[in-house]
């Protein structure tokens, strides 16, 4: 074969191989800091930045390495290194910027300035702390493709076409790389394997040139070859004892140091002494089960607790008061039990169990996203939502919310829409103006709509329940009338003139309707309280006291093609 061509065939594979890694360790830091920090638009716009920014930067000063070989091999070197210990360090960062954050937390007046200065500290350097690995990693990866060039200029001739060729390349490997990622790498894998993988690669690309190119160096180089063999072998084979630290850190962390707790030798041993986390991937979410020991009428009893990537879903022992008041407290707003209900999320069955507690009701279509979530709850929660999904007036469908909603020509009496917050780009399009207006046309006359959101109250507290004394600090301000804007504007210009919000313990919920008018709060005298938990009549008493700021204006409308999403949380 022609001596030719098989040069051109190794510079495609190398050049492939390297887009490959590159595109898949940004993606891998991005994806994983925007789970742990639960703040999608956040992190991945900063990471991608940062990264492209470290691409730039290693193109730019990529003239000054000599030696096309050896730096190649260098570089490899540094990313396999780099890339087999991303994931673990950005969970043993976050874990520790977590400690110390909920440490100032739990010993201090948080909302003090003292607190609020340390941890915008905590912040400025968890930040940096990351991304410098995220520029360190870009920069490698700008070295790889200017040296490519200059790889191929020495074996097949220095011409335009060759650099051609090996852009082209590098853009095809993206592709792949971002492929793979998606549908691969990230549901069969996870994120730590998928981390040694990925190094796995680049390393095997250092050895290939070390023994091709670099043979009279190959005792000098392949001492650190060892050490990344072995570092890439007991990261891969702990993956499971890695993640289940961070993991029981991330959960159990503000309860124990809650109890006073911050002997950090302590601290380890209590946070090892619980159950392991039960996570589950599924196509679209990170699904973690856990259980915490409380106390209910004297008795210690075990907490079951669900989360959807990181964020909190549902607490066995309290997740009453969420479902009691999103049913009753709008079908009591509404006056009168609706017949045909769509729900849109609440793939747990707990909602359900608490609409079918009407008999008026006919049918419920739900529309859930997640198989994974649907067979949990038909299997691990069944006792806990009484078998709601199993119910004959409930017809379930694996579809996503936003494209059901814009296609059914079926009519409801009321939309009950039990969806994660908005902080991803993808969910953020489920609280737009373009979804509710589909969702104001699937409405019978008359008929309401109720969900949870992120809807701030003038009189909201933050309290310390946990320990012994009491301190409240008011912290509504007007970054919160903001949030509370954004929410009630896109509902209004999307046609709902009546917007009435409560809330009931932590939770925080709206009800709206087409036609403009007003909300009787007294409904306590004709409310069936038979449903109810005591507890959340309790609760309900105070919604008519409620005070939610709000205004109502064209430029805080959230729309999929100028996304305004309420601010939260970065870290």
């Amino acid at each position: 074969m022609n001596t030719k061509i098989l040069v051109r065939a190794e510079v495609l594979i190398i050049t492939a191989i390297l887009a490959f890694c590159s595109i898949v360790y940004e993606l891998l830091l991005s994806n994983t800091l925007a789970i742990v920090t639960g703040n999608y638009i956040w992190w991945q716009s900063l990471t991608v930045g940062v990264y492209i920014g470290g691409l730039g930067l290693g193109a730019y000063y990529s003239d000054k390495l000599v030696d096309s070989f050896k730096s190649l091999m260098l570089v490899e070197l540094g990313l396999s290194f780099l890339g087999t210990i991303c994931v673990v360090y950005v969970y043993l960062f976050h874990g520790s910027y977590k400690y110390l954050d909920n440490l100032f937390f739990f010993t201090g007046d948080f909302y003090s300035s003292f607190y609020l200065q340390n941890q915008f500290l905590l912040k400025t350097v968890f930040f940096v702390t990351i991304q410098l690995l995220t520029l360190a990693i870009g920069i490698l990866s700008g070295f790889e493709i200017p040296l490519m060039m200059k790889i191929s200029d020495i074996k097949l001739g220095q011409s335009e076409e060759s650099e051609h060729f090996v852009l082209g390349v590098n853009y095809l490997g993206t592709l792949i790389g971002t492929i793979f990622f998606a549908y691969y790498f990230l549901p069969k894998l996870d994120v730590i394997k998928t981390s040694v993988t990925v190094a796995t690669l680049n390393l095997a690309v250092c050895v290939y040139i070390l023994i091709r190119y670099l043979p009279s160096k190959k005792a000098v180089y392949s001492g650190f070859v060892g050490v990344l063999v072995v570092l890439i072998s007991l990261v891969g084979m702990n993956e499971t004892n890695i993640t289940q630290r961070y993991l029981k850190f991330f959960y159990y962390l503000p309860k124990i140091l809650a109890q006073n707790n911050t002997d950090l030798d302590d601290l380890v041993r209590k946070v090892d002494s619980f159950k392991p986390i039960e996570r589950m991937k599924s196509l679209y979410q990170y699904i973690d089960i856990f259980t915490y020991p409380t106390t209910e009428d004297g008795k210690v009893v075990d907490s079951t607790i669900l989360t959807l990537d990181t964020n909190f879903q549902f607490n066995t022992t309290t997740e009453f008061f969420y479902h009691q008041a999103f049913a009753h407290v709008s079908i009591v707003m509404n006056k009168q039990v609706p017949k045909k209900i769509l729900l849109l999320g609440g793939g747990d069955g707990l909602l359900l169990r608490e609409l079918l507690k009407y008999p008026e009701i006919e049918s419920i279509k739900h529309i859930e996203l997640d198989q994974k979530m649907i067979n949990l709850a038909r299997e691990r929660f069944a006792d806990l939502n009484q078998h709601s999904l199993d119910d004959k007036r409930v017809h379930v469908e694996i579809n996503d919310g936003f494209y059901y909603i814009r296609n059914t020509h079926d009519k409801y009496d009321a939309v009950f829409i039990d969806f994660p917050y908005p902080n991803s780009y993808d969910l953020a399009r489920l609280y737009s103006v373009e979804f509710y207006t589909y969702i104001r046309n699937v409405l019978n006359p008359n008929g309401f709509v109720v969900l949870d959101a992120p809807f701030y109250n003038r009189e909201d507290y933050t309290k310390d329940r946990y320990q012994g004394h009491a301190v409240m600090t008011q912290v509504f301000n007007d970054r919160h009338i903001v949030s509370n804007s954004v929410i009630a504007s896109t509902f209004y210009y999307a046609g709902f003139k009546s917007i009435f919000p409560y809330r009931v313990s932590d939770e925080s919920f709206l009800f709206l309707k087409v036609e403009p008018g007003a909300i009787d709060y007294n409904f306590m005298d004709r409310a069936e309280l038979s449903k109810l938990n005591p507890q959340t009549i309790r609760e309900m008493k105070e919604i008519k006291n409620q005070d939610f700021p709000y205004r109502i204006a064209q430029k805080y409308v959230n729309s999929i093609f100028k996304p305004t999403v309420a601010k939260r949380s970065e870290f």
